[in-house]
């Protein structure tokens, strides 16, 4: 039993290992090179990066901030992934979005329908997200994007 149970702990653990790597080094700091962006067959992977507020006083409120604009970084760099890598119709979203608010509506929708998949927090308490987005939240709203690894 137990062994069985070592096997599927292990096997959880391989399945989650398809997004971004970290972005923190071992001392807490940031990394100086890391990937923001990837895209594989099932999800959209992007890091979103925030710094922490000196002005709050105690570390649980800079982190509780530095977190909450992470995750709004790393919403923002999906959009912008999207609408620079998504084609609907042969029309790039960046073009369509000029002509029609909706399609703009609906992609906002799609990544927003993600979810924090890890959070990391640096020595000065800014903090590092991992955004996962399922690639089905796209084809729901017919934008096509480039083929994942």
């Amino acid at each position: 039993m137990k062994k069985l149970f070592m096997l599927c702990v292990c096997a959880l653990a391989l399945a989650g290992c398809g997004g971004l790597n970290s972005a923190v080094t071992s001392s807490g700091d940031l990394a100086p090179k890391f990937t923001d962006t990837k895209l594989d067959k099932r999800y959209l992977w992007v890091r979103g990066i925030a710094a922490a507020n000196t002005d709050f006083k105690t570390q649980t409120q800079r982190r509780a901030m530095s977190r909450e604009g992470a995750i709004a970084n790393g919403y923002q760099r999906a959009v912008e992934y999207v609408k620079g890598a998504g084609v609907v119709a042969n029309v790039k979203i960046v073009d369509a979005v000029a002509k029609d608010s909706t399609l703009q509506t609906k992609v906002d929708g799609a990544v927003r329908g993600g979810e924090v998949f890890s959070t990391e927090y640096l020595t000065d308490d800014g903090c590092t997200v991992i955004l996962r987005i399922p690639r089905e939240n796209f084809k729901l709203i017919n934008v096509d994007l480039p083929a994942g690894e």
